[in-house]
């Protein structure tokens, strides 16, 4: 057997006293999903709508960019919580089903775009930083802004295809 085998192995016998408890529990399923698929709805809808409004934002005076720019640091708060709360109740569905999950392309792809979505998240954090503190008339920081809320929508979306390519092919 292999380490990466010998791996799931070992994580799907810790997991299995949680495995058989969701598996034994419809309620416990849709609580778990429910959590799971309204917090990326949480975190991606903000993100999404604060994306849409950076855009706009940017062909705004400096007085409207500068209100945008406090808005998009109060939107970190709430995105986060709903990407840990999606991370958490995420662990539980893995968990749940460690041997389809890990061994399967799909999830791995989904893990890959979280990353992403991770550091474009971060870049998004400190290019507004730089904006707020003095550099709101730099238009190469706007246009990094931009591309960044693009990034954003789409690695959103993508998130959201590979969580359902997921459930399709589990």
């Amino acid at each position: 057997m292999t380490t990466q085998g010998a791996l799931v192995d070992a994580l799907s016998r810790a997991a299995s006293p949680w495995a058989s408890l969701y598996s034994d529990s419809p309620t416990l399923q849709t609580v778990v999903t429910f959590l799971h698929l309204a917090s990326i709805f949480l975190a991606g809808g903000f993100a999404i709508a604060t994306d849409r409004e950076t855009l706009a934002a940017m062909n705004a005076r400096v007085t409207g960019q500068m209100r945008h720019l406090a808005h998009l640091h109060s939107i970190h708060r709430p995105v986060l919580f709903g990407l840990v709360l999606a991370f958490a109740s995420g662990l539980l569905l893995f968990a749940a089903d460690v041997e389809t999950f890990a061994r399967s392309g799909v999830f791995w792809v989904k893990m890959l775009l979280l990353a992403l979505l991770l550091a474009n998240g971060y870049l998004l954090s400190r290019t507004e930083a730089a904006l707020r503190t003095g550099q709101v008339d730099s238009p190469n920081l706007w246009g990094r802004l931009g591309y960044i809320s693009y990034a954003s929508m789409a690695l959103w979306l993508a998130v959201i295809l590979a969580g359902t390519l997921l459930i399709n092919q589990a």
